[in-house]
């Protein structure tokens, strides 16, 4: 029965094929005595592979029998490559994987070892070749003994001139594609290649008989180990070049368990130490200009953290230009309507420069200064500060940065300066100069910081006092100011329009028209509203004074209005809260109360939403597209005399009868902070900005609660 040579006559014998050819040779020269290496059947994965020996295929030469021998018979070179491999293969795959492979392949390499039966050697094949080719092969051979070189490790091949071979031979052309063969000398065990075949798939060839059929299957052999060490290589480069990682997939290495199929005789790096090489600060190669962009982006909290990672972050992060986008992003107001609506207080940006922030500011510390006064917003901690001065009921406030407004039942107009928390001036009439020791004290909260006596009937007190060219001779009951003018309406049925761009404030003309007192004003650069007892809304024109439209629907006194753009929004006595369009003087849409009349009414600056309170003790927050109730949450214990919604910083501040200032949510109307009984009597009006709250008092006192009182950097805030 014919017996088909084996597909491996390349495999390198174990080591009792080794000791058998040894005493072979021994006896065949001379009887010269040689001593025999010790049979040794079970090896560690270290001894399979060998870090250096020469490729056979390179130096143009044949394969020979590997005989141990040449490999050192002290072992100690393996014993060197084993260590270096062990290192290998624990930074790929851990000492239990390491301990795993060992134990399959030195089960392998027993059960092998004892089979009964050996596969054929490349010796058999030599021998079963033409005795021409043969005993030319064997001659190569006796002359070209050497180990193979081990393509991974990067050490140049031993380089040999070959041998004039008589080309014309088959059977050495057979044997020259044998040459080309990969083999890894073994101690024992299974040769490398069966012992990498229990690891990586390899190709599977069908049987060949006839001329040729042993040299073609070795071709074929040879070409799937070719392709095994060009897979090798590959993988050998990636994994030295750290584009293969701890988190390998199965397919880049066949078994991820064992390292088998990584051979690398260089140095091993960690996966770890390849991740710090590969680890690049982008700041220290970015340009600064996009540091600063890519940091702007982070909020307040993250680019803290950044300033701590490195020096160069540090650096980076906490540059002004990145505070500055942070800052404004979070701070700077949105104008959604044209004309812009008169801002209340300050906005808390700093210095303005042609209408945007100026530079070289210091943006942290003033969005640290920020943040505090929003932490003591909710809090409920604010400083109280008394303004004491009017001697009756004070009706209305306005304020900014620099000063406060207030208008009193005394039928005179205060100016208060809000860096000394002094009267600066006093306008009314000849016969409405205050008298001394007025107002009486009165109690004060345990948080005021501030409270000057007043001046009344003082030297000091009749040099602010100033009697203008015209003025109210009843009760001032609202107004309104902005850089221009400002515009008082009263219980005598008008309203006179003031300029104050000089030291003094000179009145320029009054307005005309109602038939009862002036409850509420309002204006932007084209308009001035008036509303009144009579039920009607009057539109004047700024420039000149005139009345342009008057506005009838209402059923009861209109007590408050408000202006975006070409809309206006109003609330009456009647228990209705309207929306008119200027431009056509029509009545868009009502608000309906659930009961009783309406005293306050608030615009939302997006002109989206319309705030109402009044007689029912409820603030309603209406959708102004809709006229549906989006909430009625806020609730106070009596009349709802005064509304502000500063949207900016999502507040909506309440003043009732039950003498308390509520601080609402303005989103969900949630309340958190009530301040009750910081005056001795109701709260006719109440306003606020970022860092304060100015209420006025039917007690005559003007109450600020302020939330940057000492806040460090809060003076930073402060516009031009």
């Amino acid at each position: 029965m014919y017996r088909r040579q084996s597909v491996l006559p390349h495999r390198p014998k174990t080591s009792s094929d080794i000791d058998d050819n040894n005493n072979k040779n021994n006896n065949n020269n001379n009887n010269t005595t040689a001593s025999p290496l010790p049979h040794t059947m079970k090896r560690t994965i270290s001894q399979t592979f060998a870090t250096h020996y020469h490729d056979a295929k390179d130096a143009g030469m044949p394969l020979d029998a590997v005989s141990e021998a040449a490999l050192g018979g002290d072992g100690a070179s393996q014993h060197s490559q084993a260590s270096s491999f062990s290192r290998a293969f624990g930074a790929v795959a851990g000492s239990f994987a390491r301990q795993k492979t060992r134990r399959r392949l030195s089960s392998v390499s027993s059960a092998t070892s004892s089979a009964p039966c050996r596969r054929g050697s490349i010796q058999s094949f030599i021998e079963s070749l033409p005795s021409s080719s043969t005993a030319y092969t064997k001659s190569a051979m006796d002359q070209h003994r050497m180990p193979l070189q081990h393509q991974d490790s990067g050490i140049p091949s031993f380089q040999q001139q070959p041998h004039n071979t008589p080309l014309g031979s088959k059977a050495f052309n057979s044997f020259k594609r044998l040459s080309s063969m990969r083999r890894r000398p073994a101690a024992s065990g299974p040769s490398a290649d069966t012992a990498h075949s229990l690891f990586t798939p390899s190709i599977t060839y069908p049987s060949q008989t006839g001329p040729g059929a042993a040299a073609r299957q070795a071709a074929a052999a040879a070409n799937q180990e070719r392709q095994n060490q060009l897979r090798e290589q590959e993988h050998t480069h990636r994994f030295l070049n750290g584009l293969i990682t701890t988190h390998m997939r199965d397919d880049d290495i066949k078994d991820n368990e064992s390292g088998v199929d990584m051979t690398c005789s260089s140095p091993i790096v960690s996966a770890d130490s390849v991740t710090e090489k590969k680890m690049i600060d982008p700041f220290q190669r970015l340009p600064a200009e996009l540091a600063t962009t890519v940091l702007s982006n982070l909020d307040a909290a993250s680019l803290v953290r950044a300033e701590r990672v490195s020096h160069d972050w540090n650096e980076h992060a906490s540059s002004p230009h990145v505070w500055r986008n942070v800052f404004l992003r979070k701070y700077e107001p949105e104008v959604h309507v044209s004309p812009t609506p008169i801002q209340m207080g300050g906005i808390g940006v700093g210095k303005m420069a042609g209408g945007n922030p100026a530079p070289a500011q210091d943006w942290k510390k003033m969005f640290e200064a920020r943040s505090t006064i929003d932490r003591r917003w909710k809090a409920g901690t604010p400083a109280a500060v008394y303004l004491n001065g009017h001697t009756d009921s004070v009706y209305c406030c306005q304020f900014d940065e620099n000063k406060a407004i207030t208008g009193s039942r005394d039928r005179t107009i205060r100016v208060w300066d809000l860096k000394t928390y002094k009267c600066l001036k006093v306008y009314g009439g000849p016969n409405h100069r205050p008298t001394a020791n007025t107002p009486p004290s009165m109690e004060e909260r345990p948080e005021r910081v501030i409270s000057y006596a007043s001046l009344n009937g003082t030297p000091a007190g009749n040099d602010i006092y100033h009697v203008p060219a015209d003025y109210h001779d009843a009760s001032i009951l609202c107004l309104q100011y902005d850089s221009e003018i400002m515009v008082t309406g009263s219980s005598d049925y008008t309203c006179i329009v003031w300029d104050i761009t000089g030291d003094e404030y000179v009145p320029m003309h009054r307005l005309r028209g109602h038939e009862a007192g002036v409850l509420d004003v309002c204006l932007d650069d084209k308009y001035i509203i008036s509303c009144s007892k009579d039920a009607m809304i009057k539109v004047w024109d700024r420039k000149t004074g005139i009345c342009i439209r008057t506005l009838k629907g209402h059923r009861g006194p209109v007590n408050a209005v408000q202006l975006r753009g070409n809309f206006l929004v109003s609330a009456s006595g009647d228990g209705v809260a309207k929306l008119w369009n200027l431009e056509t003087g029509a009545s868009i849409k009502d608000f309906p109360s659930e009961d009783r009349g309406l005293a306050a009414v608030e615009f939302s600056d997006d002109a989206k939403y319309v705030l109402a309170g009044g007689n029912d003790h409820v603030v309603y927050k209406f959708d102004a597209s809709t006229g549906e109730l989006v909430h009625s949450r806020v609730k106070h214990e009596g009349l709802v005399r005064s509304l502000f919604l500063d949207a900016f910083n999502g507040r909506i501040v309440s003043g009732s009868y039950d003498q308390s200032i509520q601080v609402s949510d303005y989103e969900t109307g949630q309340m958190y902070a009530v301040y009750k009984n910081w005056t001795t009597s109701w709260i006719l009006s109440a306003k606020s900005d970022y860092r304060r709250v100015v209420a006025t008092s039917q007690d005559g006192r003007t109450l600020i609660l302020d939330f940057g009182h000492d806040v460090d950097g809060s003076e930073l805030l402060l516009g031009s």
